[in-house]
């Protein structure tokens, strides 16, 4: 029998290796499941697990989270934070993919804007990693705004695609 606990898209997984049901090998014990694979600290191979034990973090997982369950919290904002990389990583991709004769003006500043806005949730997200108990709450709110903010640069980066 296997017993997880699921937290924000990392499985840790605390009972010995077994095949599930789908045919996909669980972690073994002590092992932790994140971006559709297990391993151990310093471990050079990994098995792969169901999808659905991978699932990104959503900000609706984590808002609620108190200064006690910050760890948890933590977890979870990186993941959003990996979230918004992989974001400017794959619109960067596309820009470059773009023909030469378009025009790429809006892109280009709703870009500048996708770039600031995850430089702005980087700096709040150290900014709460030092909050104390009273300040948690309102400290977790300004990242809700940073949160929000990269996600409607990306959603104006999209809109502003030509090719």
């Amino acid at each position: 029998m296997i017993v997880a606990v699921s937290v924000c898209g990392a499985l840790s997984v605390s009972a010995r290796a077994q095949t599930s049901t789908s045919g996909v090998e669980d972690a073994p014990a002590g092992r932790v499941v994140t971006n559709g694979s297990v391993a151990a600290a310093g471990a050079s191979q990994t098995l792969p697990v169901p999808a659905i034990a991978s699932a990104s973090a959503k900000w609706k997982e984590i808002k609620d989270f108190t200064y006690d369950r910050r760890d948890l919290f933590f977890a979870g904002l990186d993941q959003l934070e990996a979230t918004v990389d992989a974001e400017i990583k794959e619109l960067k991709t596309r820009r470059a993919a773009m023909k030469s004769t378009v025009d790429t003006r809006d892109w280009d500043f709703a870009m500048k804007e996708m770039v600031d806005s995850r430089s702005y949730l980087r700096s709040v997200s150290d900014e709460l990693r030092k909050a104390e108990a009273g300040t948690w709450d309102q400290q977790k709110e300004t990242i809700a705004g940073a949160w929000t903010r990269t996600q409607n640069a990306y959603d104006a980066v999209r809109r502003s695609t030509t090719s």
